[in-house]
């Protein structure tokens, strides 16, 4: 089978990571697999991978120009920070009616020609979005898949409204990851339940796993001077308010009254965007590294030396970040939003209560070592249901009941 899979941003997000671990583990099985997404070729560590692997990635590369009209980079869905972008970058709500024209014609211009030289049997465009209301007007079927951040970027911008419910409806299904995100796209797009289908996501349990990791060596090569008796806590994901991050500093302040943490932050994004200017007397961040986007093999390690992760987050869909800790035998701290608390081991608290968050992180920083022991054991063997060969084999089924030879042509005339 021949799968296209479109993404609104590049490698370094959650749908990113969802595609293409669903893409390997359709070569393995034999699939032919191509994923398209826009990108403004930022240098960093792991773009040698994408670049240079032409046969899985179909790259649109930014800034666009046409006459008097730029696109200066891709365009987010909303406000977070994206590791392969600008700082502030813009969103679609954005750009005015001729940067988003010239946006769609583009990419409809980009697309038709990857979908005639590589005539796949199926297109899944992840997010309900711009990509996929283009694909719809050339007239091809597609699948849709909601991550969550698209149902954000639908309360967030207006004039993409009509678009992402008329993409709704004239997809072949949605695939929701989770009952939570289900839920939301029955009650903004207006859909038939029939058509979603709710396809959690997985981890890379090869990279994510308990492993022997040398604390004082790991530490030292990110310059971090943290005492061998003092537990790590870890944070993976964008440091934004969608995060929660700036919860978890308030948070801190009760932390460093009882003992002392270190909080090691892994992600994309700036801290003075998070926080609020008439709070700063309130936040605490003693203690607290921020490292940057970083690669998973380097998440692992940290999360191997940690005591325990944890994910604030006032909005998450799913949150594969939660299951990557847990991957490693770390156990978690998480709030009540319908995606990770669903599986967490560990703690599960009430968004937007600081006091709450820094009481589940002490209680479980203060288990006994046994306890602790056990938690660790769990955190491993539920993190282990979660495996990217279980989704792939539930989307195959779905795929095979839309398969039909290629026609080379759209299925109704654009």
């Amino acid at each position: 089978m021949r799968i296209l899979f479109t993404n609104t941003g590049p490698w370094g997000t959650g749908s990113a990571t969802v595609v293409d671990a669903i893409s390997q583990e359709m070569i393995r099985l034999g699939h032919q697999v191509k994923i398209f997404f826009p990108d403004s070729h930022f240098e960093s560590m792991d773009m040698e991978r994408y670049y240079q692997n032409p046969d899985v990635y179909h790259i649109w590369e930014f800034p666009i120009r046409e006459n008097d009209i730029e696109l200066y980079t891709f365009p987010l869905i909303i406000t977070d920070p994206h590791p392969r972008n600008y700082r502030h970058a813009w969103t679609f709500r954005q750009l005015d009616t001729n940067q988003f024209h010239l946006y769609m014609e583009e990419f409809k211009r980009h697309i038709k020609g990857l979908i005639q030289s590589f005539k796949p049997d199926i297109i899944e465009c992840q997010h309900i979005w711009a990509m996929d209301h283009a694909i719809m007007e050339l007239g091809y079927p597609y699948i849709s898949a909601a991550h969550h951040s698209d149902q954000m970027g639908f309360r967030y911008d207006p004039r993409m409204r009509e678009y992402a419910v008329r993409a709704a409806r004239s997809a072949e299904y949605i695939f929701a990851i989770s009952e939570h995100v289900r839920r939301e796209v029955l009650e903004l797009y207006s859909v038939t339940p029939e058509k979603i289908v709710v396809i959690g996501n997985g981890y890379d349990q090869d990279t994510f796993r308990p492993q022997h990791v040398d604390r004082r060596a790991l530490l030292g090569q990110f310059r971090l001077s943290i005492p061998d008796a003092v537990p790590i806590v870890t944070f993976a994901g964008k440091l934004s308010k969608t995060k929660g991050i700036d919860i978890l500093l308030l948070a801190n302040r009760m932390i460093q009254k009882a003992r002392e943490v270190h909080f090691v932050l892994l992600g994309a994004g700036d801290l003075e965007d998070v926080l609020d200017e008439d709070k700063m007397n309130e936040y605490c961040l003693d203690h607290v590294h921020v490292l940057g986007h970083q690669t998973f093999d380097t998440l692992s390690k940290f999360h191997n030396i940690a005591r325990m992760s944890v994910l604030p987050s006032r909005s998450e869909g799913f949150g594969i970040a939660a299951l990557e800790a847990m991957g490693c035998g770390t156990p978690v701290v998480v709030t009540r939003t319908g995606g990770p608390d669903k599986f967490a081991v560990g703690e599960v608290v009430e968004g937007e209560n600081p006091e709450q968050l820094a009481g589940a992180i002490l209680k479980v920083l203060s288990l006994p070592g046994d306890q602790q022991l056990i938690l660790r054991d769990e955190a491993y063997r539920v993190a282990r249901r979660f495996s990217w060969k279980s989704v792939v084999e539930t989307r195959i089924q779905y795929y095979k009941l839309l398969r039909q030879p290629f026609l080379g042509s759209p299925v109704t005339s654009p």
